[in-house]
């Protein structure tokens, strides 16, 4: 159904006061309409009146010569006044307004016609408008019920995954070193589940610029608390010494063995740090390093992730962290979204932290997270 937006309401209403009081008109009325075919009476949506009871609002003699007032030029009888608001050989609308005391002078007519326009102009724009948010309304519930049905499909496989090293780890006795594998496949499949059921939260569509982060995983709400570092850390050093074995790439870890609790969010911060290092894997060639280490200090836990990896630019270190840039990297041979250190950064300033980075092309580059120490 065809409406008029309350800012075409309003820029109605003030050309309406211009008609009145610049040019003595003692009835007004603005109309849309929808599509006008050939024969048929146009369908008129009010869109500003005066006087505010309507009186004139479309009377007798103004609907009797409407059809003789869809040419360009429109029609003047009586006094009334009867301008069709044209736009790329469209009607979109009518303007009409009337006088009793004396017939509209010619200068009068062009002062109308501009009044005219400058509302045809502003229908146009209010439909486009109008039109691109239900569209973007449209793509996004067609996105949500996209990926709505993805993550239902992939409940299935992720529990089968994890039944499969349930199975297997009953099956290695704790001094196999291949038990720490398993340990890792049953740790990582809980944390995609723990994404996933972030994901099923309901979520009002089209989220206002200022909650964007809402729609961030696997916090849209992040809890702090105390945070045991050593779970965290030797967990991803597991899984990243063992993707470092398979790319022939060394991992180092430099952890201590008894950190202090910081504050943050375990989730969070798994993927902040994990996001970190498998970045640091991802641009590190065969036969280079990748180093996890952490550093203590009074009021805070300093945790690096080295590389002798490709290095990054100085042009593209302040714009690092925005989503979706990959700078020079977006014109290589390693793929990629550009969303990892956007999230990782997020994450970490939402629990009152911050990212800091060195870098040199060719020599790598060193990320470090500072974290509030807890207590």
């Amino acid at each position: 159904m065809l409406a008029a937006s309350p800012d075409l309401v309003a820029l109605a209403r003030s050309q309406i006061i211009l008609l009145t009081q610049s040019l003595g008109a003692v009835a007004s009325a603005i109309y849309i309409t929808e599509n006008i075919a050939d024969g048929m009476p146009p369908n008129l949506i009010e869109v500003a009146v005066f006087p505010e009871d309507g009186v004139m609002a479309l009377p007798e003699a103004f609907s009797e010569t409407l059809p003789l007032a869809m040419g360009s030029s429109g029609l003047v009888r009586q006094r009334r006044f009867i301008l069709p608001l044209m736009y790329e050989e469209a009607i979109l609308g009518f303007l009409m307004t009337g006088r009793d005391d004396r017939d509209w002078q010619e200068y009068e007519q062009l002062q109308i016609q501009q009044i005219a326009n400058t509302l045809a102009i502003a229908c146009a724009l209010d439909r486009r408008n109008q039109w691109l948010v239900a569209n973007q309304q449209r793509h996004y519930e067609e996105q949500s019920n996209f990926f709505a049905s993805l993550l239902h499909q992939l409940r299935n496989p992720l529990t089968a995954i994890r039944t499969f090293a349930q199975l297997l780890s009953r099956r290695i006795v704790e001094s196999d070193p291949n038990q720490k594998f398993v340990t890792g496949i049953l740790r990582e499949t809980q944390h995609i589940q723990d994404l996933l059921n972030e994901a099923d939260r309901p979520e009002p569509l089209l989220l206002p610029q200022a909650e964007h982060e809402k729609a961030l995983l696997p916090a849209a709400t992040i809890d702090l608390a105390p945070v045991n570092l050593n779970g965290i850390l030797d967990a991803i050093a597991n899984f990243a010494s063992a993707i470092a074995q398979d790319r022939n790439i060394q991992f180092l870890s430099n952890i201590p063995s008894h950190l202090p609790k910081v504050l943050g969010n375990e989730s969070g911060l798994r993927e902040a740090i994990g996001n970190l290092v498998e970045n640091a894997l991802k641009y590190t060639p065969e036969r280079g390093y990748v180093l996890l280490g952490a550093d203590v200090k009074p009021d805070t836990v300093y945790i690096y992730v080295q590389d002798t990896g490709v290095g990054i630019p100085d042009a593209d270190l302040p714009r690092l962290f925005e989503r979706s840039f990959r700078g020079r990297q977006a014109d290589g041979d390693i793929s990629g979204t550009g969303l990892g250190l956007a999230i990782a950064n997020e994450l970490v300033q939402k629990m009152e932290g911050s990212i800091h980075v060195i870098s040199q092309v060719g020599k790598g580059s060193t990320f470090a997270v500072t974290l509030k120490r807890s207590g």
